[in-house]
């Protein structure tokens, strides 16, 4: 279970980050490769590291997990991914 996203199969791990894999939908974005690992909480904050694109994000918040982090996270990390040409 990926709190915010749902049940996920498979919902893969990895010492302590949760891996990207294939899940869909997904708190990082559409354009994470499927190596893509990371970790959200529920002060509002995520990191995310995608190997295969080179880049790492993190974003700090004081504004708890919620609604608006399930539509602005996927946004905003695309968005990343697209500016620096990669994903």
């Amino acid at each position: 279970m990926v709190p915010g996203y749902g049940r996920q199969r498979p919902n893969d791990w990895g010492l302590g980050f949760e891996v990207r894999d294939h899940k869909d939908p997904h708190w990082t974005g559409r354009r994470n490769s499927a190596e893509t690992f990371g970790h959200f909480g529920q002060s509002g904050t995520f990191l995310w590291v995608d190997p295969v694109a080179g880049l790492a994000c993190v974003a700090l918040t004081d504004k708890d997990f919620d609604k608006w982090a399930v539509r602005a996270w996927p946004a905003f990390t695309d968005a990343v991914l697209a500016e620096t040409g990669r994903g």
